[in-house]
């Protein structure tokens, strides 16, 4: 079975330029690297074949290639991630960060825009908006695992793109996709953008004609506890009683108490 345009397809790769690792999806191939991310899930990554989350070069290189095959491109930058484009860098005083600290190399989102500081003067900090390897050459090695073809785990995929969280999905009516949201997702102030951009790419890739977000409440997890009571006084008392007519007993000629 060979990948074509659309497909769903779960991908090992490793995006490298000038020889350096830059991303993998190799737990230990960043750690020798210095890469490694605590907030990554490492492991096989999804791809939708032709959208815009993979390099137009690495879509090519991966069409018509059969599940379970392994290879490597280069990728030239037109392709990649594109030209970089010196009108893309910008001053921003340094108050749009309230009680962050910016500190060069940090990527950070300006007005909706995300951006590279690369350098703090004063009270002003220079984002670049360029993508960190636009104007690069990016050499891929990659294996394509698995074909994903039931819509379900496809859609459970897009969500795990679009918020990088692992929600609860089902097919129903046969075009109907309901996707269980727990109602603390409300509070994330990206989750109506979120929920638009995953329904309307599941309904254009996965023919369905309606997207539910159903809000989940469920109850707090009860917490019991147990008291134990202190002895009752009386106990307590014919205790000291029993141990004072233990000490007043007489002893026989062996030393024993009667």
């Amino acid at each position: 079975m060979t990948v074509k345009d659309g497909d769903f397809i779960m991908v090992d790769y490793t995006e490298r330029t000038n020889g350096m690792v830059v991303f993998t999806t190799d737990e230990n191939l960043a750690t020798e690297n210095d890469i490694y991310d605590e907030q990554i899930e490492y492991g096989p990554r999804l791809i939708v074949v032709g959208s815009r989350d993979v390099a137009e070069g690495f879509k090519e290189e991966l069409i018509d290639k059969e599940i379970g095959h392994s290879g490597s491109v280069e990728v030239p930058h037109e392709k990649a991630y594109g030209a970089y484009d010196p009108d893309k860098v910008d001053s921003v005083l340094l108050n749009k960060f309230k009680d962050d600290k910016p500190g060069v190399g940090m990527r950070t989102s300006i007005d909706g825009k995300m951006g590279t500081i690369t350098r703090v003067i004063g009270r002003k900090v220079r984002v670049d908006y360029n993508h960190p390897l636009a104007g690069k050459t990016i050499e891929y090695d990659y294996t394509i695992r698995e074909l994903i073809e039931d819509r379900g785990e496809k859609l459970k995929g897009l969500i795990k793109i679009f918020s990088g969280m692992n929600l609860e999905v089902e097919i129903v009516d046969g075009d109907v996709a309901e996707v269980d949201s727990p109602w603390e997702m409300g509070l994330y102030q990206k989750w109506p953008m979120i929920k638009q951009g995953v329904a309307n790419m599941a309904m254009h890739l996965l023919d369905l004609k309606e997207v539910r977000f159903i809000e989940t409440h469920k109850p707090e997890p009860q917490v019991t506890s147990q008291v134990v009571s202190p002895p009752q006084k009386e106990t307590t008392e014919s205790a000291k009683e029993a141990a004072e007519e233990k000490e007043d007993a007489p002893i026989d000629e062996s030393g024993e108490q009667i």
